[in-house]
């Protein structure tokens, strides 16, 4: 058989790159693929009730106390027409002051016309304390999620006890400074401590989770639900007379004891007492509180009459 001879093959050498050029060049792509992301103009509340909260700017946004404002506080040191943020057509973004009563100030000195950088701080009252960015998507998402994070009970997705307090002060307050009409409604589960001990507490869970959910789907936007403690749920409700908040009260009640609540195997149901305060009862010195103590004191009552029920004055 003849041999075959295989030629032998010259030793491979090395590739010789240089670590720090190859490192380079891959950060130089990472960095235009974040500069080439679209940013948006956006205010971020950095002081008060909602801090951490931020609101998308378009080409003109006004910002006050009027509620037709595109960016709105209900802060007293604010104008109804404070100031607006006009974005031009060269890409830049100017605060014009509208003749506000306390004025505008970015970055510490008062003005009339200013253009904002990235970062520049607004301020328009103690109260209303603003940040100017422009954001990209993972940062306008990131934001949004830190900031109901802050605000939301992890269980229930409705508003924290920290939340409700802050803004039924606000609430009371501005009822008060306006003649407006408030409403406090306590709500709490019927026997929910039997549930959890005959069906575990994963079963708990999913009731308060549905009832919760189906709490908030039944009232407006500005109204505000929130998980008081344990079982019970607050809602502060505006511009309500007191019949009206009855009204309210009865439905979701009704609503509530109609759930079906699927839990593995089984179905759930349960029913909701609650008691019902409002502004309107108490004196021109009323404060959250107030209004807190007299609906726990009527949704005691309602408990002590046999549940199931609404207690009113």
């Amino acid at each position: 058989m003849p041999i075959v001879t295989v030629p032998e093959m010259p030793a491979t050498q090395p590739l010789d790159f240089d670590d720090e050029e190859v490192t380079d060049v891959t950060q130089g792509a990472r960095d235009s693929e974040v500069e080439d992301k679209p940013r948006r103009a956006a205010l971020t509340v950095l002081h008060g009730l909602e801090a951490g909260r931020m609101v998308l700017l378009g080409p003109v946004s006004l910002i006050g106390r009027d509620r037709k404002a595109d960016v709105q506080y209900d802060d007293k040191g604010l104008s109804r027409e404070h100031a607006r943020i006009v974005h031009t057509s060269g890409g830049r973004y100017f605060i014009e002051d509208l003749g506000s009563r306390n004025g505008s100030y970015v970055d510490g000195e008062r003005v009339d016309r200013r253009e904002l950088h990235d970062g520049a701080r607004i301020v328009l009252s103690q109260g209303v304390v603003l940040r100017f960015n422009l954001v990209d998507e993972i940062e306008e998402r990131v934001t949004k999620q830190l900031f109901e994070a802050s605000t939301r009970d992890a269980l229930m997705g409705i508003y924290n006890r920290r939340y409700l307090d802050e803004r039924l002060a606000a609430e009371v307050s501005f009822a008060h400074r306006h003649n407006g009409k408030l409403g406090f409604l306590m709500f709490d589960i019927d026997h929910f401590k039997k549930v959890n001990d005959t069906h575990g507490h994963p079963t708990g869970d999913a009731v308060l989770q549905t009832v919760a959910r189906r709490m908030a789907s039944l009232v407006r936007v500005e109204d505000v639900v929130a998980r008081y403690g344990g079982e019970e749920i607050a809602l502060v409700a505006r511009g309500i007379p007191v019949e009206g908040l009855r009204v309210l009260a009865e439905r979701v009640r009704r609503t509530v004891g109609d759930l079906s609540i699927p839990c593995g195997d089984i179905v759930v149901r349960v029913t909701v007492s609650v008691g019902v305060a409002s502004l309107e009862e108490c004196d021109a010195h009323a404060t959250g509180d107030l209004l807190v103590a007299l609906a726990d004191e009527r949704l005691y009552r309602a408990k002590s009459l046999g549940r199931n029920r609404v207690c009113a004055a």
